[in-house]
């Protein structure tokens, strides 16, 4: 496992929607969570290579310049994204992809090869309190425990609020897979000093999501774990995650991929 001060929060260049908000977005995960900010572009032509490594290194200058005490760096690679998913994790120790725009077809194929979860910021009127009020949807799956396991992180370094949406089953036996994810997710929280609330939501596991979207504007953050399986709805109307994310027009969100096992954000330090 790598230390923690050898992991890196990706700012993904290739595209520029959106990028001054991804890269402050960025840099808050990245101090928080005591990273280094890595700007990232990969290129399939020398022309991509040319400009891309322009680019990089200029948002890498002017981010050093501003938070002098980040470590920033940059990393260029040659191909497609959803092929280098694995190297990043491993050899590069990524713990993070940040982007500013729609969950689109590339991201989306990469995502389901990624070991770490990938972040889409979206323009913000203020820059304050960025981060801190979080909304979790909880459902009947195991792997929602990856989002509660990610808030508690935003919890314990940056002191946010943590609402855990829970949804509301019927069925007697994802009833009692809720329950226990509620009680996973408090037993872990009430270790650590930050404020959180379960909150009843109004529909079962399988809408819950839709439920945390609609009510994610009041948020700074929505944090959910994608799908383990493609659907029928899903070959019809699109995959879940990339529906739910794009639903998202004001809110950034974070999805973790339940597909492969997630790289482990190292906390050595002392600050709970």
């Amino acid at each position: 496992m790598a230390k923690s001060e050898d992991q890196r929060i990706l700012v993904w260049c290739n595209s520029t929607e959106n990028i001054q908000q991804t890269i402050f977005d960025a840099a808050i995960f990245a101090l928080t969570l005591r990273k280094g900010l890595c700007f990232f572009a990969n290129y399939t032509s020398k022309k991509e290579e040319a400009i891309f490594k322009e680019r990089i290194n200029s948002f890498a200058s002017t981010t050093k310049e501003d938070i002098p005490q980040m470590e920033v760096s940059t990393l260029i690679l040659e191909g497609k994204l959803h092929n280098m998913m694995k190297e990043l994790g491993e050899k590069y120790n990524a713990i993070m992809l940040c982007s500013g725009g729609k969950f689109g077809g590339k991201l989306l194929k990469a995502f389901y090869r990624s070991g770490f979860p990938f972040f889409f910021s979206r323009k913000s009127s203020s820059l304050n309190n960025r981060l801190r009020n979080i909304l979790i949807p909880i459902d009947f799956r195991n792997s929602t425990k990856d989002s509660v396991l990610w808030g508690s992180y935003l919890g314990r370094f940056n002191q946010s609020e943590i609402t855990l949406l829970c949804a509301k089953d019927n069925d007697g036996e994802l009833y009692q897979k809720v329950a226990g994810i509620k009680q996973s997710a408090e037993k872990l929280y009430r270790q650590f000093s930050f404020k959180y609330r379960f909150q009843n939501g109004k529909v079962g596991s399988w809408k819950i999501h839709n439920e945390a979207v609609r009510d994610s504007s009041k948020y700074d953050l929505l944090i959910f774990t994608g799908s383990l399986n493609t659907t029928l709805p899903d070959q019809i109307i699109g995959p879940f995650e990339k529906r739910m994310v794009n639903k998202c027009k004001d809110t950034p969100v974070l999805v973790i991929n339940p597909q492969l096992e997630m790289f482990m954000v190292c906390c050595t330090d002392n600050r709970d």
